[in-house]
């Protein structure tokens, strides 16, 4: 070999160093060595043969793992694992999504119409909530409400029940409104049937229940036993809101001024406390403004009322 000549074995050694963990490289150091002792004293052997034999003496310290293969599993073994960790995620996703209800909240001042998963319809009076479970016409067919409602079931094998602040209501397919609204001060819920059959009891007395045929009507509140049915209600006048209109019988003037926020979409300070619970009864049609329905009431119950910032006050 010439003096000018560089050996195989000084210019490769750092680059097939580099194919091995620093653990085996004192040993591949040691057969590198020879291997370049060899090739001094026979400078017929080429690179490639080199290289081949290196390869081969990795294959012996690591059994069965060729370099080449073993590149190539760890490239494989890495699509491998993001596609499993995308898997898991989605799987996670898809769990915690079923396990979160689907609520809908109506804005004041709207009403709204959706359609469940089993077919029935729900029509939201303004400000209301109900809440279902993603799973609706698999498992159960039960909803939550805080508001009013006018459900027309669609008869299914699963018994399509409304809870209600503290009620149930049960069907299996007809048409009814329910109005039950966690402002209320008696905490009062009003079933009415249109059409068809319902059951309507609280939640952890189901042997108190009720049950209204087409154009009965119930109601129940926290300090009663058992609801209490009527033979015959006036179903127009009660789903009077689902033609924007308005009805109150001998209704707490709270529950009025509620009504009216809700409604219109403002906000009304009673400044006269003693005033809440005294009842009124007013019906209208087609209510075109807040302002005609707080001269009326105000009048008969000898108050004044007056706009503010964000709303109106009432006062004596």
């Amino acid at each position: 070999m010439s003096e000018n000549k560089t050996p195989i074995y000084k210019t490769d050694f750092k680059k097939v160093m580099d194919q091995f963990p620093d653990a085996d490289q004192a040993e591949i150091r040691e057969v590198w060595d020879k291997s370049g002792a060899a090739d001094r004293h026979d400078p017929g052997v080429s690179r490639e043969e080199t290289e081949a034999a290196l390869e081969d003496v990795h294959y012996r310290i690591a059994p069965g793992e060729n370099p080449q293969e073993s590149e190539k599993n760890q490239k494989w073994l890495f699509v491998y694992s993001k596609y499993l960790v995308a898997a898991v995620a989605l799987l996670v996703f898809g769990i915690g999504y079923l396990l979160v209800p689907a609520t809908y909240t109506v804005p004041h001042s709207e009403t709204a119409t959706i359609e469940l998963p089993d077919g029935s319809t729900a029509e939201l009076n303004s400000g209301t909530t109900i809440q279902y479970s993603r799973l609706f016409s698999f498992t159960n067919r039960d909803i939550t409400l805080n508001g009013e409602a006018y459900f027309s079931v669609e008869a299914g094998e699963k018994p399509f029940r409304v809870d209600a602040n503290g009620t149930v209501t049960e069907v299996l397919g007809t048409e009814f409104n329910v109005r039950s609204w966690d402002t209320d001060p008696n905490q009062k819920s009003e079933v009415a049937v249109k059409r068809g059959t319902v059951r309507f009891y609280p939640e952890h007395n189901m042997n108190s229940s009720v049950e209204l045929t087409t154009g009965q009507k119930a109601f129940w509140s926290a300090e009663m036993v058992q609801p209490e049915a009527s033979e015959t209600t006036d179903a127009e006048s009660i789903t009077a809101w689902r033609q924007n209109g308005m009805v109150f019988r001998e209704a707490p003037f709270i529950v009025i001024l509620n009504e009216l926020e809700r409604r219109f979409d403002v906000n009304i300070e009673l400044e006269t406390r003693d005033m809440q619970m005294e009842t009124l009864t007013a019906y209208y049609t087609s209510p075109v403004g807040v302002e005609s329905i707080l001269e009326d009431i105000c009048t008969v119950k000898g108050l004044k009322f007056s706009a503010t910032a964000n709303g109106y006050r009432i006062f004596k």
